[in-house]
């Protein structure tokens, strides 16, 4: 399987992880920066869990994650089958 590396939030309650610039989501999320048209801080809006979770992100908290095609065609996936933490480029743990 062919996996991309790709920048990710997750959400804090059930840990799904969305990929940066696929919103909207299927699933009704969305990743809503707060300022328009400027990319460095936003909102996501996760409705997997009712009442939906929001949870706010900047640019230096994105992490780096191997995203499978399954996933990167939806722009989001669960983190135990397809969107797991990329290895450092040091060789270490992330």
């Amino acid at each position: 399987m062919r996996l991309r590396i790709r920048h990710c939030v997750e959400c804090p309650k059930c840990r799904t992880r969305y990929l940066v610039g696929f919103s909207p989501y299927p699933n009704g999320s969305r990743l809503v920066p707060l300022v328009e048209g400027v990319w460095e801080e936003w909102i996501l809006y996760c409705f997997v869990r009712r009442p939906p979770i929001s949870s706010r992100w900047i640019w230096t908290e994105l992490k780096m994650y191997a995203v499978s095609n399954q996933a990167h065609g939806r722009g989001y996936g669960p983190p135990e089958e397809e969107i797991v933490r990329a290895a450092s480029r040091a060789g270490g743990n992330a």
